[in-house]
């Protein structure tokens, strides 16, 4: 059984990430910090992944009220407002790619 994930990553996921979707949203624009993107772009570059517009949308708009990303014209960018934040970004990234079953259970 894969270990279990830390407290400090429950707890982010809890305040910041409601669906493993929204995660993997947030993720994608981490992975691309120097670049900006509009909804429409991130769902082409997240091909094959299947995500609409409507969802992009929404988990945007939560993450820039959270502090995770910036909006600037409709284009969003990765930009923690903390560094608590992007620590909480990082652990959720290694959770994705060292323990994506734990993760999936955990969120759903």
């Amino acid at each position: 059984m894969p270990a279990p994930l830390s407290a400090s990553l429950i707890d982010f996921i809890h305040l910041w990430v409601p669906t493993y979707q929204a995660a993997e949203v947030l993720l994608f624009l981490a992975a691309h910090p120097d670049r900006d993107f509009s909804a429409e772009d991130i769902v082409i570059a997240m091909h094959p992944l299947a995500i609409s517009v409507v969802a992009v949308t929404d988990h945007t708009s939560l993450f820039v009220s959270k502090g995770l990303i910036k909006e600037a014209h409709g284009r969003y960018t990765y930009g923690p407002a903390t560094a608590e934040l992007a620590r909480g970004v990082v652990e959720l990234a290694h959770a994705y790619n060292e323990k994506p079953v734990t993760l999936i259970r955990f969120i759903y």
